[in-house]
């Protein structure tokens, strides 16, 4: 998880095409210059439901831009259809399109970074979870806050530590780094260099979460800073 590769190549038409054929064979794909284009209807799936053994339960009018680079750059996804209310509490961004992940917790945490896995994985929940909220008015996986307050509740699930934004942005930092140094102060808070500290700790949490991985969510929390350049404090 988290294998984010820095030079992978360009996504293909070919390869969307096979992803939606089967699951999604409303979709149709085309690519435009440096972004693949995916318009249709997209199925919902209620797994497990005895009333719709196998078939969709709804679908949503969709449009979706997928970057060439992906998963480098997260796909914009649009409903299409004034089925969803245009507001936040619908997860719906500024800019109109559909706020489907926290896209740095899903590359640290998804076994399948492919197009496949998105379409069969986040957006998929997104799109089930607005389907249940028009039923019941709740959300079946519950939901974030808002804005930088859901920025740091997602990184934190990542990092698995607590979700204080001093400390949040101190572990990034040090993740940030091709590796933590042990002469850096150990983020537990104990006052102690990381070498006589949580040196393995954050030696398997860096593993976890890759250093370009890192770098993406420190930038979103704190943009105004760049990252860490020495020790820090």
């Amino acid at each position: 998880m988290g294998q984010l590769v820095g030079k992978r190549k360009e996504l293909a038409l070919e390869e969307v095409k096979a992803a939606i054929a089967f699951d999604q064979p409303k979709l149709h794909a085309r690519k435009d210059d440096r972004t693949i284009h995916v318009e249709g209807s997209y199925l919902v799936f209620e797994r497990n439901v005895v009333a719709a053994p196998g078939g969709p339960i709804t679908a949503f009018n969709i449009r979706m831009e997928l970057p060439v680079h992906y998963p480098c750059f997260e796909p914009k996804v649009f409903e299409t259809g004034g089925r969803i209310p245009r507001e936040p509490d619908r997860h719906i961004n500024p800019d109109g399109d559909c706020c489907i992940t926290v896209w740095e917790h899903w590359l640290a945490t998804a076994a399948d970074q492919s197009i496949a896995g998105y379409i069969n994985g986040p957006l998929h929940e997104y799109f089930l979870g607005q389907f249940w909220f028009e039923k019941t008015g709740r959300w079946p996986f519950g939901e974030r806050a808002h804005g930088t307050a859901g920025l740091e509740q997602a990184y934190a699930e990542v990092l698995r530590v607590a979700n204080n934004r001093r400390q949040l942005l101190y572990h990034l930092r040090l993740l940030s780094q091709d590796w933590p140094k042990g002469h850096w102060r150990c983020p537990c808070g104990s006052g102690k260099r990381l070498r006589y500290c949580h040196r393995n700790e954050l030696e398997v949490m860096h593993q976890r979460v890759r250093p370009d991985i890192a770098r993406r969510m420190l930038r979103r929390l704190n943009p105004e800073r760049r990252e860490m350049r020495g020790t820090g404090a």
